[in-house]
């Protein structure tokens, strides 16, 4: 089945590791093509907070994929990009970075040198940045975010500022892969098993 016929789930995100039935769940709100790798994070104790793989995802002849250099572009135009920018022609799943151990984090910087800046990204949600400036136009002092894990400084060198729904985390990973009218179901699970076989248990 190709990822093109799969229809968007429109089911709301949830931490799957609460879940009494994890798997269970997963095959109700997780795209088809995703479910497996969804399944190998929560072996892994790995929460996952968000993901796409549909139709939706696979760009149309007027539509060109978004990578992360279009993203650090029109940052500097100070607009605020909403999350779905991570899905224009890739598939992705969101991982939670800040519930993440120090060897994992490790190893998702080296995976994105292996796989490319596009295929990995750190994110950050850009709500603060957002309310600091409606606080700077009333003259209010800003809201400040001190993040002081192992790699807090080498995340806020490559991150990228997104909006997503604050009950969602403020650091997260997004794990993508380029998909178009060709990509399979098969080809998805197979990429995502690639890149979380590199993930430890945790």
């Amino acid at each position: 089945m190709l990822v093109k016929e799969v229809k968007r789930s429109g089911k709301i995100g949830r931490n799957l590791l609460k879940d009494k039935s994890p798997e269970e769940i997963i095959e109700l709100i997780i795209e088809k093509p995703l479910q497996k790798a969804c399944k190998t994070c929560v072996k892994k104790n790995i929460e996952t907070v968000m993901s796409s793989a549909n139709c939706k995802n696979v760009l149309k002849p007027n539509e060109q994929r978004i990578d992360r250099k279009d993203v650090v572009e029109k940052a500097k135009t100070k607009l605020f990009q909403n999350f779905n920018v991570a899905g224009k022609g890739y598939a992705w799943i969101m991982i939670n970075y800040n519930t993440l151990s120090d060897e994992n984090k490790k190893k998702l910087f080296e995976l994105e040198e292996k796989y490319g800046e596009d295929c990995i990204w750190f994110v950050k949600s850009s709500y603060n940045e957002f309310k600091n400036a409606i606080r700077k136009f009333f003259r209010l002092n800003p809201l400040v975010e001190t993040f002081d894990d192992t790699y807090a400084d080498k995340f806020k060198q490559k991150q990228l500022l997104i909006v997503y729904n604050n009950r969602y985390p403020r650091r997260s990973v997004f794990i993508r892969m380029p998909i178009n009218e060709t990509t399979t179901i098969d080809n998805v699970e197979t990429y995502f098993d690639e890149i979380l076989s590199n993930l430890k248990v945790q």
